[in-house]
Formats: C-alpha cells, structure tokens, sequence
C-alpha cells in the first residue's frame, strides 16, 4: 500500500503541473464540502489552515459518494505549483474503515510551528467517472489567522495617517 502511493506521487511529481487553487480555509471543528474528478495534481482540491505550535490537529475527509478513494497529504505553507510543493509533512488514505470498497483517510499530527499549511483532497483510485463529493473536517487548530506582512503594512499606514491628521490639528 505505501509503496504504490510512493511510486504515485513520484509519478504524479514528473508531469501535470498546474497553478493551485485553493477551495477555502478550513476552521477547526467545521465541515466542508468538496469535489474532485481526477487524480493528483489534475483534480486534487487544496485547502489550508492556521495552526499554532503544540496542536494536535486531525483532518478527516469522508467520502459522500460511494466509489470515491479520498486521500490527502499535508503540506507546510501555502503551495503555488502542483508540480514544485514543498514543506511534505504527512500523507493519509485508508485509516478509516467504509463499506465501498477503500477506506477513508484520517490524519493525526502534532504542529511543531504556529503558520499556515496545506490539505490537498484528492482520488487514489476511484471506480467510474467523477466528479466525486466528500466532506473534510479539521479539528484541534487553535490559531485563527497568522497575520500576513501587507495587513501589517496597511495597519502602519493608517496609523501613520491618523497621526498626521493629529499633528496637523494641533498646529
């Protein structure tokens, strides 16, 4: 099983490429719906999250159509290019026992440091045409957001804005 996925992502690493879109931000304790139609990188549905050093988080993806085969991998950071990821953490398929004939995935894993990461959702194996549907869930991210360096930007300009405002007022 691990070495079929191996010889998969190495495969799916040489060809494909395509930018990334993400579907959204996934919120601890909340479910989401997707749809994939294809294998990695052409029909994997990316998501990411906020999570602080010391979580314990698990992501769950339930199948909601009967012949999908879900897996998913976790990713360090926010990926732009199928075929260039980086930050490799941790991969998921078949922990979670269904009566199709494949598993779902369920991934355990402790964050080792506060930023953002990314899920991609996508079909192992699936019989038929898709798309397929599934729900995904995360649980166990205590960070709401990390805050990016343009909102930090932006927050000095007004501040710097309002402070002009004030000078000029008092003189």
């Amino acid at each position: 099983m691990k070495l079929r996925f191996l010889a998969l992502m190495l495969v799916s690493t040489l060809s494909f490429a395509a930018p990334i879109h993400y579907e959204g931000e996934l919120e601890s304790g909340n479910f989401y719906i997707g749809s994939i139609s294809d294998t990695f990188h052409t029909g994997t549905d990316w998501w990411y999250f906020n999570a602080s050093a010391g979580d314990s988080i698990s992501i769950r993806v339930n199948r909601l159509d009967f012949y999908l085969d879900p897996a998913l991998i976790l990713y360090s950071g926010m990926q732009t290019d199928s075929a260039a990821t980086t930050g490799y953490l941790a991969s998921a398929d078949d922990e979670i026992s269904h009566a199709g004939p494949w598993g779902d995935p369920l991934l355990n894993y402790n964050i080792t440091a506060t930023g953002i990461y990314s899920v991609a959702v996508w079909d192992f194996a699936s019989v038929g045409q898709g798309p397929f549907a599934y729900q995904i869930r995360l649980t166990g991210a205590s960070a709401t957001s990390v805050t990016e360096p343009g909102t930090l930007a932006l927050l000095g300009l007004g501040l710097a804005g309002l402070g002009l405002c004030r000078r000029r007022m008092s003189a």
